[in-house]
């Protein structure tokens, strides 16, 4: 992310007490009818993640799966049809198996008696990086170590500089958190570099909290993209190179590890100035790790991909480039950009996108997202922060919670969770 950017009272009371009388009378009517035995819904809870189903006919299933290994969830909350009663209550604890629960439901005014079948799965990987492995480029796609085409969804990490705010959470116990409750497969350490508190005033300050996002993706088993994040990256290409190589050594025999060398570059020349820089730094990574994906901005706060497709790095292998889109500001032309550069045989890999903020109505997301999935882009949301801007997925305070609730989250990141939830898995 770059920084720039009249009823009087006689009335009232009627039409309130018309309104209660309303309610009144459809609230007995309902009761009085309802002689059914049904169930409407079912949630169940794992480590504070709250795993919500869906009722089809007489068969009840998960939103969306629980983690690998996942042997057992606990009931959080059961939704029964008017003077029902069920064989399972808050608080119970089901097996997760292949084979089915069976939940019968009666009504005790009318004594008739519903059957549901329950089934409860888990993920049959053990991890995304255990599922898909290394991530190579393959023409215009990401593809895994079978060669399928690969598109992961998570969330980038704020600035990591001091007293920004945003290192409040870079935490383990969050990129877990967004692992089991998200089902993110990719975060993202933003490390902030030339700006005030970043990397070139604390070095260690600042590659200690990346090394703390690299450890837990490596401990979840999500896929970590470690940032140069500033605008002005060719100005530090011998700091870029010593970063660098010292991250590459660390983690570079880890499949999990993505470069990204440089966040968004200016309006700069891509011949002269950003390619240029992009091959020093590359050449440097590839001395210590030889094959994990490196990922290039480009003109224009990394929308420019035109200019990398007419002229696209060939020095090394597993090589993309980054596009970054906020909904507010981009729309069809640049989707037109990008999928003009697909054709052209170029890897985009979005590696920060922004909603509208401030709702979960955002049209242009869904469209982006559409874009996205149908052309097999991965995709990270900004930013697991809470600091009063439209793109921060938490409410001030959240980085002291190991659990989010829905009322811990701001508009832009519950949208930004259903996207992620909902992804290709």
């Amino acid at each position: 992310m770059h920084l720039k950017k009249g009823l009087n009272f006689i009335s009232l009371s009627l039409i309130l007490m018309i309104g209660l009388a309303a309610c009144a009378k459809k609230e007995t009517a309902a009761v009085i009818s309802n002689q059914e035995a049904s169930l409407s819904s079912i949630d169940f809870e794992y480590n504070g993640s709250i795993f919500n189903t869906l009722v089809s006919g007489s068969n009840i299933s998960l939103s969306r799966v629980l983690p690998y290994g996942v042997t057992k969830a606990t009931v959080k909350n059961i939704y029964l049809a008017e003077n029902c009663t069920a064989n399972l209550k808050a608080g119970d604890v089901v097996n997760v198996s292949n084979n089915a629960t069976n939940i019968v439901v009666n009504n005790t005014s009318s004594q008739k008696e519903a059957s549901y079948q329950l089934q409860l799965a888990a993920r049959n990987y053990s991890s995304v990086v255990d599922k898909y492995g290394l991530l190579q480029t393959l023409g215009n796609k990401i593809v895994d170590k079978n060669k399928n085409p690969v598109s992961l969804a998570g969330n980038s990490f704020f600035w990591s500089n001091n007293g920004w705010g945003g290192e409040n959470y870079y935490k383990s116990q969050i990129v877990s958190w967004l692992a089991l409750d998200w089902g993110t497969s990719i975060v993202r350490a933003a490390m902030g570099v030339d700006d005030n508190g970043g990397y070139l005033s604390d070095k260690l300050g600042n590659v200690t909290k990346v090394k703390t996002i690299v450890d837990a993706a490596l401990a979840n088993g999500l896929y970590v993209i470690i940032d140069w994040h500033t605008e002005s990256a060719y100005k530090y290409s011998d700091e870029a190179v010593t970063f660098f190589t010292q991250m590459a050594t660390l983690y570079g025999k880890n499949d999990n590890v993505i470069y990204e060398i440089f966040n968004e570059p200016l309006e700069i020349s891509w011949p002269k100035v950003l390619k240029p820089y992009a091959e020093k730094v590359i050449t440097a990574i590839r001395k210590v790790d030889p094959d994990n994906l490196i990922i290039v901005g480009t003109p224009t706060w990394s929308q420019r991909v035109d200019l990398a497709a007419a002229d696209p790095i060939t020095i090394s292998n597993n090589i993309a480039y980054t596009l970054h889109f906020y909904t507010v500001y981009h729309k069809q032309g640049l989707r037109d950009v990008a999928t003009a550069a697909l054709k052209t045989g170029l890897p985009i890999f979005v590696t920060e996108w922004g909603p509208i903020g401030y709702t979960q109505n955002d049209p242009e997301a869904e469209l982006w997202m559409e874009w996205c999935r149908t052309n097999m882009i991965s995709h990270l949301a900004w930013s697991v922060n809470d600091k009063a801007e439209e793109w921060s997925i938490a409410k001030p305070g959240t980085f002291n919670l190991t659990t989010w609730e829905d009322a811990n989250l701001t508009e832009s990141g519950k949208l930004e969770r259903k996207f992620i939830r909902s992804w290709i898995k």
